[in-house]
């Protein structure tokens, strides 16, 4: 545990600001125990966001809390990447597959004020933080939480950063992301590649003209780049360690099948 995260947890503990803990001397043994719990706890490995059940995503706080994923600032990428396909147009319908807290779906519907969003989402436990973060950027008039997206039709785009890591590699990530996140946000099956296969399923029966996709390996683009015969991938964005880290594919013909 870092000296800031000690800092923050004091604060958080106490209602005071960091300045505030800062300038204390000491503290009574009540205040004591309620810093000493909230240690105890990042101590044994949970995420500093659970703990405060706040993340910051791209600049703006999310509720969080377990059995939702913590948002990553490289999942920010994908923002660039919707940006990229919808250029100067700013009435757009969109599906976030897996929508978790809903960063992804409310950092764009912030973004323009005039796109709607459906938010898919399996897990009603991580619905339930989608829609706190809806109530809290007073965005519930312009999406929809949805259990399945099968029926859709008209979205623009399809977003979504899908659980993609292999099944065997769970065990070995870090602590607080094996033991407290949410297994079925990390795992994409035994080649990570499952979730993948969903989307691009999904994506071929519905009318979207993009795929924005988060990736986490070079397998995963090579079998993007190659796993659908009416989609192609028209460009890639690096994240902060300069991987590629967002992937969009676009259909081919979208505008011809759309006349026809």
């Amino acid at each position: 545990m870092t000296e800031q995260e000690t800092l923050w947890l004091s604060s958080f503990a106490l209602g005071l600001n960091t300045s505030q803990i800062l300038a204390r001397d000491s503290f009574s043994p009540e205040e004591e125990a309620k810093i000493d719990a909230v240690l105890s706890r990042r101590e044994k490995g949970e995420p500093l966001q659970y703990i405060m059940g706040i993340a910051d995503f791209v600049g703006r706080d999310f509720c969080v809390g377990p059995g939702v994923l913590i948002p990553r600032q490289d999942t920010g990428t994908l923002i660039e990447g919707v940006r990229r396909c919808i250029g100067s147009e700013e009435k757009f319908t969109f599906l976030d597959w897996g929508t978790g807290s809903g960063c992804i779906a409310i950092t764009i519907l912030l973004e323009y004020p005039e796109a709607f969003a459906y938010m898919a989402e399996n897990s009603e436990q991580a619905a339930k933080f989608a829609r706190l973060n809806l109530e809290r950027y007073n965005l519930t008039h312009r999406s929809r939480i949805i259990f399945n997206a099968e029926s859709l039709t008209g979205c623009k785009i399809l977003v979504s950063n899908p659980p993609y890591i292999p099944s065997g590699e769970i065990d070995g990530l870090m602590r607080e992301v094996r033991d407290y996140e949410p297994r079925s946000a990390l795992d994409g099956g035994i080649d990570g590649l499952k979730f993948y296969r969903e989307i691009i399923s999904l994506a071929e029966r519905i009318d979207c003209e993009f795929l924005v996709l988060e990736i986490g390996g070079t397998g995963q683009r090579e079998f993007l780049r190659g796993a659908s015969a009416k989609f192609e991938v028209s460009g890639e964005i690096l994240d902060g360690g300069n991987f590629p880290r967002c992937i969009v594919l676009r259909r081919r013909n979208y505008h011809e099948e759309a006349q026809g």
